[in-house]
Formats: structure tokens, sequence, C-alpha cells
């Protein structure tokens, strides 16, 4: 560590500390994202602009027209995404901390 610049101690040493506790607030800033969805609802009811349509409007539209197929696709599509963004954070964070166990 003597000698080493502001940035390599940052990325070698304090980063791979705090790697575990990163990953967790992306993961609880990544779910509380979605509750963003009752604020545009009461704003511009059921089908807002093009910009602030997500995929909740699209899930809550078509559990009212009651069709079923696109509604459980669309939370396959959601699952898979939530689910690719974690398995990417996971795989981060493995990699920032791997020589911190030895």
């Amino acid at each position: 560590m003597d000698g080493a610049s502001s940035r390599v101690i940052f990325f070698r040493f304090k980063l791979r500390y705090l790697s575990p506790t990163l990953v967790f607030v992306t993961i609880m800033s990544l779910v509380n994202s979605f509750k963003i969805f009752r604020e545009i609802y009461l704003l511009t009811g059921d089908y807002p602009y093009e910009s602030l349509y997500m995929l909740q409007h699209f899930m809550n539209n078509t559990f009212r027209s009651l069709d079923y197929q696109k509604l459980s696709s669309a939370a396959v599509v959601m699952l898979l995404v939530i689910a690719g963004v974690m398995a990417v954070l996971f795989v981060l964070e493995k990699w920032l901390g791997r020589d911190l166990e030895q």
C-alpha cells in the first residue's frame, strides 16, 4: 500500500470490501424501482405517454382485459430480466471479492 495512488487503493482494497454492500443496495434499489408504478398510474391513468408506459402498466392492462397469456409472458420476461441482473451482480461481487477469503 505504500506508494500506491488513491485510485489503486480504492479499486484494490476499498471496493473489494464494499462489494457485498454494493450488491445488496443495488438489489434493494432494483426492487424499490418497481414501486414507482403507483405514482405514475395515479398521475396518468391506464395508458400514459410512451415514455412513461412501463411493464407494470402493460401487466395491469392485460390483467384487466383478462389476457392471461400476455400477462404470464410479461411476468416471465420480468423474471428473466431481474434474474439476469442479479446474476451479473453476484458474479461481479464474487469476482471483486475473490481473494478476500485467502
